[in-house]
């Protein structure tokens, strides 16, 4: 619980070329990154959320800009703008957004509709 009303489920993949040497980890390469998109898709389909996303070494609390910890109550839904966070960088490389939550005025990077009103939003990409 990251506040009254929002919930964050972490799904951490170890492996980023940035890890330490000591972990004798071999990153994740170009062409496994669409088994991520596929499967943030298909969480999607069964869990139906309101925002999710994939991104390296960061979690969806990024997009909230508060930058403290966890739970506090600035943490709710209706704090999240998607007009910032679709604005600002960010670490993010796909976002969902479940857009019945609230409709999104502009987006200027590449998206797909998804069913059950979501869209997949393309904000960054993943460069080896």
């Amino acid at each position: 619980m990251v506040s009254t009303n929002a919930l964050m489920v972490n799904f951490w993949f170890y492996g980023d070329k940035f890890d330490e040497p000591e972990w004798d980890q071999i990153g994740i390469k170009k062409e496994e990154f669409g088994g991520f998109v596929s499967f943030l898709k298909e969480l999607y389909s069964v869990y139906e959320f309101k925002i999710g996303g994939i991104a390296i070494d960061e979690d969806v609390l990024e997009l909230f800009r508060l930058g403290e910890p966890y739970p506090d109550e600035r943490y709710r839904f209706e704090n999240l703008s998607p007009d910032s966070f679709l604005k600002e960088p960010s670490h993010f490389i796909y976002i969902i957004w479940k857009e019945n939550y609230e409709k999104l005025s502009h987006i200027s990077y590449n998206h797909k509709r998804l069913g059950k009103e979501g869209i997949l939003i393309e904000t960054g990409s993943f460069n080896v």
